[in-house]
């Protein structure tokens, strides 16, 4: 049995099905075309991570120096294998949860190599080509500690390859489940791949306020890295970015302006 024909009977039947047919539109065997999804799945993980392309950069180098593939002990077993891997593998995370419509098509953790001012990082990464609806990494606590007060949500975003959109979010929760404010950064979405940029949300937070759920959301494939979050008290001056408020705080543009 071929290596095409190992990774063909180790699938379900549905999936099997669904091989079958796209094979029959691309004119291949479904053992083919399952072997070429794979190869495709492996190299697209390999380009989404630097530490990967430069290992990989490195196997290919030693490939065509001893012009074989066989019998090279690669260094990225090693590295992959070493203390950073565990930490990056640190799951559940303490207070943290991932949710979202499809939260199993994305992932967490924490990641050690990855810092932002010598701050460790938490990540929130699609898993597959085609990751459906958002992931987010979040949690909840209670609003006690600013009733009444302008809170501003603030952290460091570091994005890779971001297809749709990812951003920052913050909701303020009442009795009954009365959602009282929310913003997910919609309107200014994180977008491709960027280096480390401050973000910030800011709502208020009413008499009635129960808790506050806060967190990082992606919807797509790529991944994010979040790191320096912080929680401040702010004035009225600073104004909120809450996505559900109809009117602003107070009239605007009396002079016509503009």
């Amino acid at each position: 049995m071929n290596v095409q024909t190992r990774i063909y009977v180790t699938l379900s039947p549905r999936v099997r099905k669904a091989l079958e047919l796209c094979a029959a539109l691309d004119g291949s065997t479904s053992a083919s075309y399952a072997a070429n999804l794979l190869s495709l799945a492996v190299f697209q993980d390999i380009e989404r991570s630097a530490a990967l392309r430069e290992q990989w950069n490195q196997m290919e180098r030693e490939a065509l120096e001893k012009g074989s593939w066989e019998g090279q002990q690669f260094s990225i077993l090693e590295k992959l294998q070493g203390e950073p891997a565990k930490k990056r593998e640190e799951t559940p995370m303490k207070n943290w949860f991932l949710a979202g419509s499809h939260k199993h098509d994305y992932e967490q953790g924490i990641d050690a190599d990855t810092t932002f001012n010598g701050k460790k990082s938490a990540y929130l990464k699609s898993k597959g080509l085609e990751p459906e609806g958002f992931g987010t990494l979040m949690q909840t606590f209670q609003a006690s500690a600013y009733l009444n007060k302008r809170l501003r949500y603030s952290a460091y975003v570091k994005s890779e390859e971001v297809e749709n959109w990812a951003g920052l979010w913050m909701r303020i929760d009442g009795s009954q489940a009365k959602m009282l404010g929310f913003d997910n950064m919609q309107n200014r979405p994180i977008k491709g791949t960027t280096d480390w940029q401050p973000y910030e949300i800011v709502l208020n937070v009413p008499q009635d306020s129960t808790n506050i759920a806060f967190g990082i959301l992606m919807e797509g494939s790529g991944q994010v890295w979040l790191s320096d979050i912080r929680f401040t008290e702010v004035t009225a001056e600073v104004s909120v970015t809450d996505l559900t408020k109809s009117y602003p705080d107070q009239p605007e543009n009396l002079d016509f302006a503009g």
